[in-house]
């Protein structure tokens, strides 16, 4: 196994308030990380942290270092990070504009694509990794807006593909969504981690025993316990841990 991402003594801190405590942990190339918790865990602030979103608050500081395949993502250009670690949040954000253009729109701004036959090719093949395509292949030029919520994630998630990232942060994806809806994203997920590296946050403690390979427990900014799912959940090694899976608290 090869980790493609290696957190070192990572301390967050927001208004000088400790949420995130030395973290030290490593994410594997090809996996779903799932990071479990209660409220104000630092669960968040952890993905926030790996793109560096969290460097536009002006109250948010932080120790410690993070490495993407061994460089120091901290002495990385911004953009260029965020186009290898995407983010996909809770609630879908469409751009108010057709299927298509939603795809199209950051490949042309960074200039991976210029070509209308190119342009043809990555929305077909965004929308089928992200399972939509058979919804949608025959509207792709109608608003976004007009898409369901479960669809309109779905699209979210196939913008995120059309710029190839390596790592895919899902922040509580499928909070908003139907059951049915939430199925096809999980299915989209397990697929992606054959390209992709994907953590997911989630508050949904089936959710992470479905499709994650390791899951991480977090519980007031500090890192309880991680391992693989099925073991976690069934036998973990510490108390806390146990409470938060059999909904003792939490």
């Amino acid at each position: 196994m090869v980790d493609k991402i290696q957190v070192k003594n990572l301390s967050c801190y927001y208004n000088k308030k400790c949420v995130l405590d030395s973290l030290t942990i490593n994410v594997v190339k090809n996996e779903i990380l799932s990071v479990i918790g209660p409220a104000n865990s630092g669960k968040t602030t952890f993905l926030r942290t790996l793109n560096r979103m969290s460097d536009l608050e002006v109250s948010f500081k932080r120790t410690g270092d993070i490495f993407l395949n061994e460089e120091n993502i901290f002495y990385m250009n911004m953009e260029f990070l965020r186009k290898r670690v995407s983010m996909l949040f809770a609630m879908p954000i469409p751009l108010p504009m057709s299927i298509y253009n939603n795809i199209i729109y950051a490949p042309k701004r960074l200039e991976l694509v210029n070509k209308k036959p190119d342009m043809d090719i990555l929305v077909e093949q965004s929308l089928k990794d992200a399972s939509l395509w058979n919804d949608v292949k025959d509207r792709l030029h109608t608003s976004a807006m007009k898409m369901s919520g479960g669809q309109q994630q779905r699209l979210c998630i196939a913008r995120i593909l059309a710029i190839n990232p390596e790592v895919i942060l899902f922040d509580e994806p499928c909070s908003g969504l139907d059951p049915i809806s939430t199925a096809k994203v999980e299915e989209s997920m397990l697929e992606l981690k054959r390209k992709y590296t994907i953590l997911l946050v989630t508050n949904n403690v089936k959710q992470a025993s479905r499709v994650s390979d390791r899951a991480a427990f977090f519980l007031m900014g500090k890192l309880i316990e991680v391992d693989k799912t099925e073991k976690l959940f069934i036998s973990p090694k510490e108390k806390q841990t146990e409470d938060y899976i059999t909904g003792r608290f939490g």
